[in-house]
């Protein structure tokens, strides 16, 4: 079994116990999964990312990624610079802001012209190689 689906079926384990160890019902495991989503999506940015954070209740918060936990994760609020902790079974969604995605495209893009321009150099040089030799 991969790494992730190790650590995915132990976060929903511990979520399940967790719970029934107090007494109270098992989590459905709808909600389960959700939070399992939350946490496998915020896994994909680094700290300092900047999120836009839609809960269960409709509420949204923006800040920038402070730390991840198994259970919960942390967003520092760049106004105030107070941290605030959110559990994952009350996010409905993460995503980046739109700057931060915009921000992130350009890098993507920007890494990817060395590529483009080596390749482009080549073709050129190619194209003259020939044009000298069918000469």
């Amino acid at each position: 079994m991969s790494k992730a689906k190790s650590l995915s079926l132990l976060l929903i384990l511990s979520l399940i116990f967790c719970v029934s160890a107090t007494g109270e019902q098992p989590l459905p495991l709808e909600q389960v999964r959700q939070a399992n989503k939350v946490r496998k999506k915020l896994a994909h940015y680094v700290t300092g990312t900047k999120l836009n954070v839609q809960l269960s209740d409709g509420s949204h918060h923006f800040g920038m990624l402070n730390e991840t936990g198994s259970a919960t994760f942390a967003l520092v609020n760049p106004a105030s610079s107070k941290s605030e902790t959110f559990d994952y079974l009350d996010v409905k969604r993460v995503q980046p802001t739109r700057k931060e995605s915009m921000s992130q495209q350009l890098r993507k893009t920007a890494n990817g012209l060395p590529k483009v321009a080596g390749i482009a150099l080549l073709t050129v040089a190619a194209i003259a190689v020939l044009w000298v030799v069918v000469k």
